[in-house]
């Protein structure tokens, strides 16, 4: 069953945390096309703090 309206909301700092302590690093783009394949979702919000010398990030991030 697939919903149209399915929203994910992250908490980036538990995500980052649990996959580092499992010791892998996220693809970020491999792990949306999971959440809309597995548990159809339709837009993801990620929650981060913002630091400037981040910017990079969070356009890639955008993308």
């Amino acid at each position: 069953m697939r919903y149209y309206n399915n929203f994910a909301f992250i908490d980036s700092q538990n995500l980052n945390m649990g996959i580092n302590a499992l010791g892998w690093k996220l693809d970020f783009r491999r792990f949306r096309k999971y959440l809309f394949e597995k548990h159809s979702i339709t837009k993801a919000y990620l929650f981060i703090g913002f630091i400037q010398k981040n910017q990079v990030l969070y356009d890639k991030l955008s993308d």
